[in-house]
């Protein structure tokens, strides 16, 4: 597949993924709009004092569309405008939809997640158990989520019953408000996110049941972007930050994801929202990593950003504008491994490390660096001497416990290099050239996807003309994921019998077979969690699953003979 790989929701005359770019001279008309409940007499008013938003609205696809399409401006705020007047902006589905019908229907169309559901839900993936306590770790891949009810599952499912559906049914479908199918079952609880019942979070292993972390609301809702300063960790006394409540803010919402992440509204040309990623794209700690390094204008699959301050609310506020549609990085703006370094503490120490050391080393204190493979990932944090805790069975450190880093895998991939972004597998393409915008498993849509492409379908270099080609591909791409990660978690197990005896005293190794094999067990567990949150089963990135996981699988080979033979119990 080749070309832009992300439809516009908000600016119809986008470019479509496979399809030419537009006319210059469409991408100054604004679709015919829903007359607005509160329309603004003067827009010109408006723009001549928000003039950050002034120079998205005067050069993009929706230049005529009124303010009060997407905000409610209270009496006296153009003549005495002040925090208690100012205009509440709507992040409902129906604001975009006075216009973009189509959008709309398709993402709350649920055909792909019924589809799924008929297959009888339990696909066939690895079976991964926590080497902590047991716990499986794969099944969280099992369930497809509706991404417009994602603030639902989140309220519901880690709130450990402090919230929950109104039924069982109410789940089953995409969520316009959540609070229309979800209730607190506990008001007296106060800020306390506590109930009845332990929470599940898609998640059965720990540290997932209940969510006190406010961080966590900047993937699931757009409605908080407003509140939150540029620098996401530093405190904000006049909004959100990483300390406020998370219930208060919970009930502050109604919408989760929805189409202000990825659309600029007074534009209607692509962005990212989430500051972290706009820091690791455009920041100066940033230089030299994969993005900034191939990012140019006209780039299909680094397209270049532009950087805006839209703060008017007393603090630093900005969006990222980019110069095409990607959806790798606008998708990756929750789909990312942001590697939390205050999180972090030094190997020798055990202290944290703080932001005044994270500034030293050139790190942003909540980024990534876009390090598609978890054994360049893992080299480059043992490098600079920092873990993210310790492993409570074998006492060994987590140097780098990524989380679901589909971003950096796939923008070092060959699709990612070749402009295939998330949306060209992930939305289906119609009849017309246009995506549907409705996300779930790639495997139920291989027909308007893979075999609608330039590079496989009919005529193609590959020229499947069968959706079993594409999924036979997809399947032996995963049958490979399923066998190296047993082959790993094998190697894996010998290692941590081993570690776990000599940290409970029940054993010993020399210092040199003891150093090698921590190092050994260390990278594993870094390769471990990196693929296992990847959620394709190491589809995204074969090549660098194969040689990451195949590295891993040796070293722990090569450690385990060596140990075995000076290890001796007590």
């Amino acid at each position: 597949m080749k070309g832009k790989a992300f439809p516009a929701a908000l600016a119809l005359c986008a470019a479509t993924a496979l399809g030419a770019a537009p006319a210059a001279e469409a991408l100054t008309r604004a679709a015919p709009l829903t007359p607005p409940a509160q329309k603004v007499e003067n827009p010109q008013q408006c723009l001549a004092c928000h003039t950050p938003v002034a120079k998205l609205h005067n050069r993009g696809a929706h230049r005529n569309v009124n303010c009060g399409s997407c905000h409610t401006v209270p009496a006296g705020h153009t003549s005495a405008p002040s925090a208690a007047n100012r205009p509440k902006t709507r992040f409902d589905y129906g604001s975009c939809s006075q216009c973009h019908k189509e959008q709309h229907k398709d993402l709350f169309n649920p055909k792909y997640h019924y589809e799924w559901a008929q297959k009888k839900g339990m696909n066939d993936y690895s079976f991964v158990r926590d080497q902590d306590d047991g716990w499986p770790r794969a099944i969280q891949h099992k369930f497809p989520r509706f991404h417009a009810g994602l603030m639902s599952d989140f309220i519901a499912n880690r709130a450990n019953g402090r919230f929950k559906y109104k039924s069982l049914v109410a789940q089953g479908a995409p969520q316009e408000d959540h609070w229309k199918n979800i209730i607190d079952d506990f008001p007296q609880n106060g800020d306390l996110m506590k109930g009845d019942v332990i929470g599940i979070g898609w998640r059965p292993h720990k540290g997932r049941e209940g969510q006190q972390d406010s961080r966590c609301l900047l993937c699931k809702t757009s409605e908080t972007m407003l509140e939150y300063a540029y620098d996401v960790t530093a405190p904000n006394p006049k909004g959100y930050d990483f300390d406020s409540k998370v219930v208060p803010m919970l009930k502050g919402t109604h919408s989760g994801f929805n189409c202000s992440f990825c659309h600029d509204p007074h534009s209607a040309e692509p962005r990212v929202i989430f500051a972290p990623m706009i820091e690791s794209m455009t920041g100066k700690n940033g230089r030299g990593n994969t993005y900034q390094r191939q990012a140019k204008k006209g780039s299909k699959a680094f397209p270049s950003m532009e950087v805006i301050d839209m703060g008017v609310r007393g603090f630093t506020r900005k969006i990222g504008i980019l110069s095409d549609y990607n959806a790798n990085y606008q998708c990756g703006q929750c789909h990312n491994a942001a590697n939390r370094y205050l999180n972090y503490k030094h190997n020798d120490t055990g202290k944290p490390v703080t932001r005044e050391e994270l500034a030293k080393a050139g790190v942003s204190p909540y980024s990534t660096e876009f390090l598609g493979d978890p054994v360049k990932t893992y080299e480059w944090f043992k490098k600079k001497g920092w873990n993210q805790g310790t492993n409570g069975l074998t006492g060994v450190k987590y140097i780098n416990g990524s989380d679901h880093p589909n971003v950096e895998i796939l923008i070092n991939s060959r699709h990612g290099q070749a402009g295939v972004t998330c949306t060209d597998c992930h939305f289906a393409k119609k009849k017309d050239g246009t995506f549907e915008h409705q996300p779930s498993l790639a495997k139920l849509k291989v027909r308007n996807t893979c075999m609608r492409s330039e590079c496989h379908g009919p005529g193609s270099r590959d020229n499947w003309t069968n959706p079993g080609q594409a999924l036979y591909t997809i399947e032996s791409i995963q049958q490979a994921y399923r066998i190296r990660t047993q082959k790993m978690e094998m190697a894996a197990k010998d290692a941590q019998r081993m570690l776990a005896a000599v940290k409970a005293k029940k054993a010993t190794l020399p210092q040199a077979e003891l150093k090698t094999l921590t190092e050994a067990y260390e990278q594993y567990l870094s390769t471990r969690d990196y693929w296992l949150t990847d959620l394709s089963s190491g589809f995204h990135n074969p090549r660098a699953f194969d040689r990451s996981v195949t590295k891993t699988i040796w070293d722990l080979r090569s450690a385990n003979g060596k140990a075995k033979k000076v290890f001796k119990t007590l």
